[in-house]
């Protein structure tokens, strides 16, 4: 029987990674009845050579290791559920015990407390989970990335930048804005590819982005995922997928300190980096934390750990709305790409012609950020399945679900906003603002104090644009009580 003062037990998962490209994982927390407990097998890939090509040289040993235990908390991230669906108090459920063994080439460096507390550090924070990492030596022959033999390093015009690039909308937009402020830098940029929808629109957005440099732009696509066969897709796996960030960011990383560049750069708004909950009952990990401001700096600690030299992650529109963003010319410029970016939370929707469900809370958020840059004509309604700021369109309750959801956020932001002390009032309602505030104080001039106006005024810009977004007319009269 469900007990309510009592938390429900995590579940627990042991996953052996020591067969190469495999991922062997036990669900602990499974009654074995004296029987030996089931072994479920997965096989998954990663194709980082790509990164050693561009640069003419094989992959450190140490950043292979990097790549290898990334990839492997993703996987078993998302091949272990956090629910079981036959527990009465699966709804409760949430944080798991995650047991690893992966095979690494340096065990004597990962096994410094520095790097293994920095490593806990960082995963425990994107996932909310108990991680407990067992690291034995790889015998088997590295991967091509290195062993490949080069007559001559390949060389990228100084100075450098290297930043991720996702293909979405603030990636995009962050990326046109940096080739065109930063004209005398050449960039790199770096992709994890899942599926070819995706790698197409990176490549397209490439394109449009040299149309803006005279300089060199460089485009790495880092190819993983899972050797499905016959799998369906999504069979069995853990939709949260939370240490996705982890992975970019690790691969970003590994990019940067390969060309000799000691700093990546995410492209992020800061309402989505931060990530508000949307109703009462999300805390934690609930919403995603992948380029939340301390994932930045937990990656920078565990960077810093592994190779013994200072590495930065920066986001430089942490206090922008993605509005904001939108609206600088460089965007201007490339209207016409602004349809090959994607938002959304399930891209690409099975659905033909249409890869973005129009409802998620990132395809909302991308709708008023286009109607708040005046750029809306440039994102075609039809490219949603249901486009929910086409008053022509009709929804379901279900799909009006996180409008709702946005509108309770914008609500309570609002009402904060307007009071006498709009900070004291805004952190009694979303505490982790506090948090931010403290931390990021130390890293800017200004302070605590600076980083509060920053808040604040990035807040008041996006509950305007929220005012003032077509949809709401779906929510009636209650959307304009705020």
């Amino acid at each position: 029987m469900f007990n309510l003062f009592a938390p429900p037990r995590p579940l627990k998962y042991s996953c052996d990674f020591t067969a190469i490209g495999t991922l062997r994982r036990r669900n602990s927390h499974m009654p074995s009845n004296g029987d030996k407990e089931p072994t479920f097998a997965t096989e998954f890939y990663i194709n980082d050579e790509t990164i050693s090509d561009s640069f003419g040289r094989a992959i450190d040993p140490l950043y292979a290791d990097w790549i290898d235990v990334a990839l492997a908390t993703y996987m078993a991230d998302r091949m272990s559920p956090r629910r079981d669906l036959k527990s009465p108090d699966h709804c409760f459920q949430w944080a798991r015990r995650m047991s690893l063994k992966i095979p690494i080439r340096l065990p004597e460096v990962w096994a410094r407390p520095e790097v293994s507390d920095a490593l806990r550090k960082a995963l425990s924070f994107f996932t909310d989970d108990d991680w407990h990492i067992e690291f034995v030596t790889r015998h088997s022959r590295g991967r091509l990335a290195e062993n490949r033999l080069f007559l001559f390093p390949a060389s990228i015009a100084s100075p450098l930048r290297v930043a991720l690039l996702s293909g979405g909308l603030d990636s995009f937009a962050g990326a046109s804005q940096a080739v065109a402020d930063f004209s005398d830098h050449s960039f790199v940029f770096v992709s994890g590819v899942t599926n070819s929808r995706q790698r197409s629109a990176q490549q397209e957005q490439m394109r449009a982005l040299r149309r803006l440099s005279r300089l060199e732009l460089c485009h790495i696509a880092i190819p993983f995922g899972i050797s499905r066969y016959m799998r369906s897709r999504g069979q069995g796996e853990e939709p949260s997928q939370r240490t996705r960030g982890f992975l970019f960011l690790t691969f970003g990383a590994v990019t940067a300190l390969t060309a000799g560049v000691s700093e990546l750069y995410v492209h992020e708004n800061g309402v989505g980096a931060i990530n508000l909950p949307y109703n009462a009952t999300q805390i934690g990990t609930s919403n995603s934390r992948g380029v939340h401001p301390f994932a930045l700096l937990r990656m920078s600690e565990l960077a810093q750990a592994l190779t013994g030299s200072p590495f930065f992650f920066h986001n430089p529109f942490l206090y922008e709305t993605k509005g904001q963003m939108c609206q600088h010319p460089a965007m201007r410029q490339l209207t016409n790409y602004i349809r090959l970016t994607f938002s959304c939370d399930g891209f690409p929707i099975q659905a033909r012609g249409k890869p973005q469900c129009g409802f998620c809370t990132s395809c909302l958020l991308r709708r008023v950020s286009l109607e708040a840059a005046g750029l809306s004509a440039h994102d075609p309604s039809d490219h949603y399945v249901c486009d929910l700021s086409n008053p022509a369109i009709k929804a379901s309750e279900k799909q009006l679900q996180h409008l709702n959801a946005m509108e309770w956020q914008f609500r309570k932001i609002s009402r904060r906003l307007r009071s006498s002390d709009p900070w004291r009032n805004l952190v009694t309602e979303f505490t982790d603002l506090q948090s931010i505030a403290l931390e990021m104080g130390t890293r800017i001039s200004g302070g605590e104090e600076e980083v509060q106006r920053l808040l604040l005024q990035m807040y008041t810009r996006y509950a305007d644009e929220w005012d003032k977004f077509s949809a709401r007319g779906r929510l009636g009269n209650r959307a304009r009580v705020a």
